[in-house]
């Protein structure tokens, strides 16, 4: 298994620990990164962040690889 496919997984794995414990999260992996937030300000900031850094690294931040 690639990393990219590893990473979207793991990401995947987050999410529904997340949502088990119903808690907000970002995570960012090598070739994937995952969010769930209802508002929580940090969670929010470290996003925003990283859509800077992806778009400064010729990234698409709105990329939905769930589907």
């Amino acid at each position: 298994m690639e990393n990219k496919q590893k990473a979207r997984k793991f990401c995947k794995e987050v999410k529904e620990l997340a949502k088990k414990y119903d808690l907000p999260f970002f995570v960012v992996t090598d070739g994937a990164s995952c969010i769930s937030n209802n508002g929580c300000e940090a969670v929010k900031n470290a996003r925003d962040n990283h859509i800077l850094w992806e778009k400064k690294h010729n990234f698409d931040p709105y990329e939905d690889w769930s589907k």
